[in-house]
């Protein structure tokens, strides 16, 4: 017997169409030609899902996910099916349809990642039992949705400099975007036999050599005053490069000034401050930013799109 429910699945972004009577069937490479019977499982407003959709769709989650057929992956493969046609159908209203060379230009994409040619991965995963328009059609939903997407919420959504400027602030507290600091590194080479008197002086000798500091330009006269020091210039190296405690008192300082020589495990070091760039006057950086902020406000609502249509959508489970 028929019975009707609303769609009930997880949010996503998209997944594909199917509806054959002659399946190819390919197994260890070599294709055979079998008429089968397709029963229909699913109807969504009226679309169909068969029980072959429903099989390809789970095979397809199996190999990519790495996990075994199960119910659990049977209704997996049903829901993304069910919101598949929930989003072919969003796009058909508003004339927005699969195009064939851009889904073919992301299954060479695809491929090529892999290693393969399109008929390279047609042939995989025929040898796994996916017909590849499983995956065809997953790709076209995908870019379908995005369409519709775009279409409904370009207008809408929009990200300001003062959510990029917190972001990028939010950011860079956490580690993950630190200002671009142009330092020039002093390092005194210490001998591995060094005791605990050499390397006082050392760091006394560097300390003394600090106080004279006025400047980046002066840091090569200054370092030939310290015996065995080297000087290494470090444009637009990134300040997590560095190794605790120089890493926070580069970050700490400002340019112009040197920082306070540290211990490593075989050198006294000190770094110069000669210039920073901070990250959220980074054109690149910023440009970055915003178009992750909008991306991530995009899919909420597409989650909030996909979740509406579930909600008003006829599915019948046969």
């Amino acid at each position: 017997m028929a019975t009707a429910t609303k769609a009930g699945a997880k949010p996503a972004w998209a997944m594909p169409l199917l509806l054959t009577v002659a399946i190819a069937v390919c197994a260890l490479g070599i294709g055979l030609a079998i008429a089968q019977e397709v029963s229909i499982k699913v109807l969504v407003n009226d679309d169909p899902i068969s029980d072959y959709d429903i099989s390809q769709r789970e095979r397809f989650l199996a190999i990519t996910t790495q996990t075994k057929p199960s119910p659990e992956l049977k209704k997996q493969a049903t829901d993304s099916l069910i919101d598949e046609r929930l989003q072919i159908q969003a796009g058909r209203t508003l004339g927005v349809t699969p195009d064939e060379e851009e889904v073919n230009k992301v299954l060479s994409d695809m491929a090529s990642k892999n290693n393969l040619d399109a008929n390279g991965l047609t042939t995989a995963l025929g040898r796994a039992g996916v017909n590849i328009k499983t995956l065809k059609d997953r790709i076209g939903a995908q870019i379908v949705w995005q369409g519709v997407v775009r279409r409904k919420f370009r207008h809408t959504v929009n990200v300001g400099d003062a959510e990029v400027d917190r972001a990028l602030e939010e950011s860079s507290e956490a580690g993950a975007a630190q200002s671009t600091t142009q330092i020039r590194q002093i390092r005194v080479a210490l001998p591995s036999s060094a005791d605990q008197r050499t390397v006082a002086a050392k760091l006394a000798a560097a300390e003394a050599m600090r106080a004279r500091f006025s400047s980046c330009a002066s840091v090569p006269d200054l370092a030939k005053s310290l015996s065995g020091a080297t000087v290494k210039t470090m444009q637009d190296g990134q300040t997590t490069a560095l190794p605790q405690p120089a890493r926070l008192l580069v970050q700490q300082a400002k340019v112009g000034q040197m920082t306070p020589p540290t211990l490593s495990r075989s050198a006294v070091e000190l770094y110069a401050i000669c210039g920073k760039t901070s990250a959220s006057s980074n054109v690149a950086v910023r440009e970055q930013t915003q178009r992750k902020l909008l991306n991530e406000e995009m899919m909420i609502h597409a989650e909030r799109l996909l979740r509406d249509l579930r909600q008003d959508a006829f599915v019948e489970y046969r």
